[in-house]
């Protein structure tokens, strides 16, 4: 089952009618969107790679380079593969040594000229605060500090103003939803979890995903991470053990469907570990930058005899998932 589909409402196998189904106690984990708060469009054409002589003299100082490099190995490790990048020259060359292809990164000019075509900048020292302030006024990790400091930043083409009310939607979609998600009985959370959940303080593809595998699994949450350096920014990332008996083969089978989605529900990293002995847990990680826009908080409640029955609007591709 897709995720991602949002608007197409069909028959499918009973595994994704599983997945499609939330749980008996979560009130309503959203209308999931495809388009998000950062949201750019590629460019058609395959970018020219930036050379030594052109990287030259952007960063001379040893704490400048350090800072650059440690942002060019985390943006290719942790944004997402789709995104598109504004870079200066020196920093575009560093992120192609890092396997970045050429043809994702967009050199940014004089004044910021080229940030309306990306999905995230990084900024050189030198930058015009104003200008990013306004064009990519999200913060998702920053390397180094004073002169040298690299900011990695999400763009928003509506400018801040939009950002902010996204942000604030968005906050009490992910509060709403999180709450919801603690009622699930299916899924048990450490205390502080549960409080970062309350707090609006998940990313809304893995409160997606979590409500989803509870359909058919029981487990825990044993913790919640995020991988930016430098900025508290949403949990992308959690660590799941199994709640009943035949555990490893459950998480298998979790991991399975989780890599079965589709952009944005499709995690950059889900891997099954062994922490301790006769443990076994499952990670899920998604790239960052965390998409605004993904939950509209929705409440729809059936009757069923004499219990009522919480229903997710169009939140999955069968349009209405039914919970038992």
């Amino acid at each position: 089952m897709r995720l991602s589909r949002l608007r197409t409402v069909r028959r499918r196998r009973p595994q994704a009618i599983a997945l499609a189904v939330v749980a008996a106690t979560l009130v309503a984990l959203a209308a999931l969107q495809l388009t998000g708060a950062f949201s750019g469009a590629a460019p058609s054409a395959v970018r020219p790679s930036v050379s030594a002589h052109q990287a030259a003299g952007d960063v001379s100082s040893r704490p400048a380079v350090a800072a650059q490099s440690e942002a060019a190995a985390w943006i290719a490790s942790q944004v997402s593969s789709a995104a598109i990048i504004g870079c200066y020259p020196a920093m575009c060359a560093s992120l192609q040594t890092q396997g970045v292809d050429a043809s994702r990164l967009m050199p940014l000019g004089p004044g910021m000229t080229g940030v309306l075509g990306t999905d995230v900048i990084a900024t050189p020292p030198s930058a015009d605060e104003r200008l990013v302030n306004q064009y990519a006024p999200a913060l998702i990790a920053s390397f180094g500090s004073g002169p040298a400091r690299v900011e990695v930043r999400a763009t928003e083409p509506g400018g801040a103003a939009a950002y902010e009310s996204a942000l604030q939607a968005d906050l009490t979609a992910r509060r709403y939803a999180g709450s919801e998600l603690i009622r699930n009985w299916r899924i048990q959370f450490t205390a502080r979890d549960a409080g970062q959940l309350r707090a609006g303080e998940v990313d809304s593809r893995l409160l997606a995903t979590l409500a989803a595998l509870a359909s058919q699994y029981s487990f825990r949450v044993t913790s919640f991470g995020d991988a930016s350096p430098g900025v508290q920014v949403l949990f992308r990332e959690a660590t799941i053990a199994p709640g009943g008996g035949n555990g490893p083969a459950e998480l298998a089978r979790a991991a399975a469907l989780v890599n079965q989605q589709d952009a944005p529900f499709l995690p950059t990293h889900v891997t099954i570990s062994h922490p301790a002995a006769g443990q076994v847990a499952l990670n899920i990680e998604f790239a960052a930058p965390s998409p605004l826009g993904l939950l509209t908080p929705t409440l729809e409640v059936h009757q069923q005899s004499t219990a009522s029955v919480t229903v997710i609007a169009n939140a999955l591709p069968l349009g209405w998932a039914r919970l038992s």
